[in-house]
C-alpha cells in the first residue's frame, strides 16, 4: 500500500476509535484492507507519526496510559474528521483532487507552490503557508496576463504588459482588463467570485510593497483559501483556454 490509499482508511479507524493504540490501528487495518501486508506496517507508522506532528493525534489514551504507543484524537483532529477538512491533511490527495477538478495537467510551478504551502500549513505556520499559496495565485494571474497580451490589442493591455509580474498590481490589472474583453456570459458572471477570491488571497498574504501582511491569519482563514482554490484554478485554466482560442465557452 501507499500513503495515499492508507490515510483514508486510518481516518475511518480513528473516527470509530478516537482513543486507541498503534497496534490496535494496525489490527483494524488488517481487517478492513485485504491487500494490507506486514511490510506495510512501516508505511502505517509514517502516517501515524505525521498525524502526531500535525496535532491530529496526541500521545496517551487515558490517565493510566499516557505515553506512546497509546494515542488519542485531539479536539482539533476530531474537528478535522467531523467537518471533512481532513483533505488538507493529505497533500497527495489534495493535489490529486485539484488536478481532477481542473481536468488537465497543471503547471509544475503552480503544483510545487501549492504543495509547499500545504506542507507548511501542516506544520502550523499559517502566515508562511498563506504567502506560498498566494504565490500560486500570482502565477495564475501572470498566465492570464500573458494570454491577454497575446490575444488582445488595446492600450489597457499595453499597460498590463509593463506592470511588474507576480504582484498585486498585476493581479488587479488582469481583472480590470478582463472586464473589458468580450467573453461568454457564463464566464463574465464568474469573473468576480473566482478572480476576486484569488486576488483576496494575494492581498491577505502581503502588503502592496511585498512585505508580509499582519495581523497573522488564523488556521481557519488559510484553510478557507485551500478549500476554494481547486474551483478557482479550474476557472482560470478554462478562461485561459478561451483567451487562447482553445475553448469556445
Amino acid at each position: 500500500m501507499d500513503k495515499q490509499s492508507l490515510r483514508p482508511v486510518v481516518f475511518e479507524i480513528l473516527k470509530r476509535s478516537p482513543q486507541t493504540h498503534f497496534h490496535a490501528i494496525e489490527n483494524d487495518l488488517r481487517k478492513l484492507v485485504e491487500s494490507y501486508d506486514k511490510h506495510d506496517v512501516l508505511m502505517l507508522q509514517e502516517v501515524l507519526w505525521e498525524l502526531l506532528v500535525q496535532g491530529v493525534l496526541a500521545p496517551g489514551k487515558n490517565s493510566l496510559n499516557l505515553n506512546l504507543p497509546f494515542v488519542h484524537l485531539t479536539e482539533y483532529g476530531a474537528q478535522c474528521l467531523e467537518d471533512g477538512q481532513m483533505l488538507t491533511r493529505d497533500p497527495d490527495h489534495y493535489i490529486a483532487r485539484l488536478v481532477e477538478t481542473v481536468g488537465r495537467p497543471i503547471d509544475d510551478v503552480v503544483v510545487h507552490s501549492i504543495r509547499a504551502s500545504l506542507n507548511t500549513f501542516l506544520s502550523g505556520h499559517w502566515p508562511s503557508a498563506l504567502i506560498m499559496l498566494a504565490r500560486a495565485a500570482e502565477i495564475l494571474f501572470d498566465q492570464l496576463a500573458s494570454a491577454l497580451i497575446v490575444s488582445q490589442d488595446s492600450s489597457v493591455l499595453a499597460e498590463l504588459d509593463a506592470l511588474p509580474r507576480f504582484s498585486r498590481t498585476q493581479a488587479a490589472a488582469v481583472i480590470h482588463a478582463l472586464q473589458q474583453v468580450s467573453l461568454p456570459s457564463a464566464i463574465e458572471e464568474s469573473l468576480e467570485p473566482h478572480l476576486h477570491g484569488l486576488l483576496a488571497l494575494v492581498q491577505h498574504s502581503r502588503n502592496q510593497d511585498g512585505s508580509p501582511r499582519w495581523p497573522q491569519p488564523s488556521r481557519d482563514q488559510v484553510l478557507g483559501f485551500f478549500l476554494l482554490l481547486p474551483d478557482q484554478c479550474a476557472f482560470v485554466y478554462h478562461l485561459k483556454d478561451i483567451l487562447e482560442g482553445k475553448a469556445v465557452s
